[in-house]
Formats: C-alpha cells, sequence, structure tokens
C-alpha cells in the first residue's frame, strides 16, 4: 500500500474472516481512537441500500476523524444497470475526507467491471483479492499464522488441523491459539496435541445438525445447535454451516455428473482433504441441488443479516434452523 492513502477499497474474496480482520485490525484501526471513529463509520449494504443514499454518506464531512470511511457491502448488487455508470461517476468523485471500503463476499474475475476500473485508477484505489486457503494451502496457511503468533507447528500436525478445520479459517485460527498456548510457545505443536485437543467433535456434531435438516428434523437439529453453542462461540459455528452447504454443493454437482465418483476423486476435483469429503458423500443424498441452492441463499441472508447487525448471531442461527426445518 502507497503512503499516500487511497480513496477506495476494494476487498473481495471468499475468505470472509480475512476481509472481515483486515476491516477491523487494519482500516478501522486507523481511524483512531474507537470511541470517536464510531461516529465516523457508517456501514451500507449495496442489497439494500439506494444509490442516493451512498452519494449522501460519502460527501458527508468528518464529525470527529480526519477522514469519514463509508463501507458498502455488495457494491456490485447496487451498480446494476443504469446505476453502473453512476456508481463508476461516484468512485471518480469522491472527496479526499471519504474512505469508500468496497467488500464483496466472492472472487470477482479481472475482467468484471469493478475490478478493472479500480486498476485503471490506481491512484485511487487500492485492491485486495482474500481466497479461502484449499487442501495443502491450508496447511502452509496454519504454519505461517502459527510463526506471526510466535510459535511453531510441526509440518505433520498443521496437516491434521488442516483436515480438521477445512476451510474455516476464523474456527482454524481459534485452534492455533489454543494449541500455542497449551504447548506455551516453548515447543512445535506435535500431532498428538491435534489429535488430544482438537478432536473432530464440533464437526461431528455439525453432521448430525446437517442431517436433522436434510431430514426436516427440526426438534433434533435444535438439540444438536444448542449443544454446539456450549461448546463455543456462533459466528464460528455459522461458519462451519457455511462451509458443510458449500461442500454439499459442490459434491452433488459433481455426483449429478457423475455419481460414480469416490471420494478420493471429488476431493481432488475441488481441491480440499479427502477426509471431509467421505463423510459428506452420503449427506449429500439427503438434498438435490435446487434444496442446496436454496439453503445457500439462505445462509447468505443470514448472513449479511448478523454483519449489518440487523440479528443477534444466536438468534439468527435460531431462525436459520427453524426456517430449514419447518
Amino acid at each position: 500500500m502507497s503512503t499516500a492513502s487511497p480513496s477506495i477499497y476494494l476487498l473481495y474474496g471468499n475468505d470472509e474472516f480475512a476481509i472481515r480482520s483486515f476491516l477491523e485490525e487494519r482500516l478501522k484501526a486507523k481511524m483512531g481512537e474507537k470511541s470517536d471513529a464510531t461516529m465516523d463509520i457508517t456501514t451500507l449494504d449495496g442489497r439494500e441500500c439506494s444509490l442516493e443514499t451512498v452519494q449522501t454518506e460519502t460527501r458527508t464531512m468528518p464529525f470527529l476523524s480526519k477522514r469519514r470511511m463509508v463501507v458498502l457491502f455488495n457494491p456490485t448488487s447496487l451498480a446494476k444497470g443504469k446505476n453502473q455508470a453512476k456508481f463508476m461517476d461516484l468512485l471518480g468523485s469522491l472527496p479526499p475526507t471519504t474512505a469508500f471500503v468496497l467488500i464483496e463476499d466472492k472472487i470477482l474475475d479481472e475482467k468484471h467491471w469493478l475490478t478493472s476500473w479500480c486498476k485503471e485508477h490506481m491512484d485511487l484505489a487500492w485492491t485486495q483479492l482474500f481466497a479461502l486457503p484449499k487442501g495443502p494451502a491450508m496447511s502452509n496457511w496454519i504454519l505461517e499464522q502459527a510463526q506471526g503468533m510466535g510459535g511453531a507447528f510441526e509440518p505433520t500436525a498443521a496437516q491434521l488441523l488442516a483436515s480438521y478445520v477445512d476451510e474455516d479459517p476464523r474456527l482454524a485460527k481459534s485452534e492455533i491459539e489454543k494449541l500455542l498456548t497449551y504447548v506455551d510457545f516453548s515447543r512445535p505443536v506435535a500431532e498428538e496435541d491435534v489429535r488430544n485437543l482438537v478432536a473432530d467433535v464440533r464437526q461431528g456434531d455439525v453432521f448430525q445438525m446437517v442431517d436433522a435438516i436434510g431430514y426436516g428434523d427440526g426438534e433434533k437439529a435444535f438439540a444438536m445447535l444448542r449443544r454446539l453453542l456450549e461448546e463455543g462461540d456462533a459466528l464460528p459455528l455459522f461458519g462451519m454451516i457455511v462451509r458443510q452447504f458449500r461442500l454439499l454443493i459442490q459434491v452433488r454437482e459433481l455426483l449429478d455428473l457423475n455419481p460414480a465418483q469416490d471420494h478420493y476423486q471429488i476431493a481432488q476435483e475441488i481441491g480440499v482433504h479427502p477426509y471431509p469429503i467421505q463423510k459428506i458423500l452420503p449427506q449429500a443424498k439427503l438434498f438435490n441441488l435446487p434444496q442446496l441452492k436454496t439453503i445457500y441463499h439462505r445462509l447468505s441472508e443470514v448472513d449479511q443479516a448478523i454483519k449489518t447487525g440487523q440479528l443477534n448471531d444466536k438468534l439468527a442461527l435460531d431462525l436459520l434452523i427453524a426456517s430449514l426445518t419447518k
């Protein structure tokens, strides 16, 4: 990032945890004292607000900070049709007192109009792709995170933890911290430490809860949800549920193309560890592809409600299970 602060920050990709961490720990931290900065930070959702609202917010002068920050989730949902040209005009006319943060929770193609605009205006915009680590990349990510926290993992321990947490960096980071604390940062975390402290219990409970959803068993699904919430926070749990259904969609699509594929072939095709795919295969048969896509759309709606503060995370999970098993 250059010394001159950009007016526009485009954060995009499917690693929601990394995007939120960057937003909170890097961008919002620059705003100054939290109590003062809150007055100068506005969060909007492009699927719900109007272009006029965005224009008003981005042109409002800061109150207590040097710069005002406007965070817009899902900007491409807002900038459709005639709004696209108007949105690009807005990007090019931002006052220097506004930092406009655009967040897309998906990977945009390099030729996408928004990424193209940002690359053509590098004097104004800074972009960063946040992609989920997959397969071997997750093991490397764990090793790097441990080193950044002042500890270390044996490679086999990192591989085992990667197989447990799959594509959930938030859960992985929590487990890394727990394991490093367990060894008191005095030695590398070993494979045995991971087996002893990070038993696959939570993931097993998530599987049972998703099974219950597949069978329409609301009572069991709620019982599993209560058990999972006793063991951890709601947001990491929600991430596990989202990841589970994302994998189910990928597996179901591949099975529809070739029912004879085994879990090794599917894991290689998707780019994840074979272990969770082996467990997911029978579960995928409980759903058809349209059902899974409908559920995933509902998960996306709940995700936005949590991020924008419309719903408490635990209440959101309760309502989610109720809507999926009614």
